[in-house]
């Protein structure tokens, strides 16, 4: 590995991107598709896991169909998306996928799987397991946690931080994202448990975890709103986002709403994102 003295961010030979949260329903899908096409739309080489075995909405919008429009059988991991089940025995995906020599691996990962990963080597050093082997592969994992107003996802994004800070100097092979899902147009006035609040007494309360991710390294980001009759809308014509913008069997409408939203996902890539993601 090296470090980039310019921007002091470490350099890896390669980029694990996995959605997480203790909680379901969070948008992590949501923001796996909007990443992947932001990586595939600007040129970037990305292969895509689905760990929800091919069922979500992210084999849905980026897998490779048949001319009747079925996921078709053969998915490969750079052209379409690699399915998998993080709650069988084909979890081992997650870990074998830092084999194939891809620089950036997108894994959407569903809600409660961190109890699968500790899984990987059925022992209760699974987690330790799993970074000496991104250390042996020279590969950093970036967590992206999925934030809504629930505390829940919060909390989660604790529990993660935990598990990585007790790994001495494999956490280096690690980093956070928080995203913000502002889905229904969310202010940031709508999270304050990570932003911190005032109680009725004066007492400044939360914001904890946000300042400890921050003082970490970690950073934050925002998955723009797409409003849900447009979303679900998209979600039947299984195409990705930047292909919707000129889709005919949805309205002008329509596709200028995802037209927005993929110019509003494209500004939180920022230069700081992308070194985090070792974009360049």
């Amino acid at each position: 590995m090296k470090i980039d003295r310019k921007n002091a961010v470490q350099e890896f030979s390669s980029y694990l991107a996995m959605t997480t949260s203790l909680k379901g329903g969070g948008g992590k899908s949501t923001f796996a598709c909007a990443l992947l096409d932001y990586l595939r739309s600007n040129g970037f080489i990305a292969a895509a896991y689905d760990a929800d075995g091919a069922v979500g909405s992210f084999s849905d919008m980026h897998g490779l169909r048949d001319a009747d429009g079925r996921l078709t059988d053969d998915q490969p991991s750079l052209d379409g998306v690699f399915a998998y089940n993080m709650r069988d025995e084909s979890r081992a995906t997650l870990i074998n996928s830092l084999q194939m020599g891809h620089r950036l691996s997108v894994h959407d990962v569903g809600g409660g799987a961190l109890s699968d990963v500790q899984r990987l080597f059925s022992d209760k050093n699974s987690v330790n397991r799993l970074f000496r082997a991104l250390q042996a592969c020279d590969a950093c994992v970036i967590f992206y946690h999925l934030v809504t107003p629930d505390i829940s996802t919060i909390e989660s994004i604790a529990l993660h931080l935990d598990l990585t800070d007790q790994l001495g100097p494999l956490s280096a092979h690690a980093r956070h994202v928080a995203v913000l899902n502002r889905h229904g147009n969310r202010s940031d006035q709508d999270f304050p448990n990570w932003f911190g609040y005032l109680n009725a007494a004066g007492t400044v309360c939360g914001g904890k975890t946000r300042e400890r991710l921050l003082a970490g390294g970690g950073a934050e980001m925002s998955l723009p709103a797409l409003q849900d009759r447009t979303m679900s809308i998209l979600k039947d014509c299984n195409c990705r986002f930047s292909d919707a913008v000129q889709d005919s069997r949805l309205t002008l409408l329509d596709q200028q709403r995802i037209q927005i939203f993929v110019e509003d996902f494209q500004d939180e890539m920022t230069a700081p994102i992308r070194a985090l993601l070792g974009l360049v």
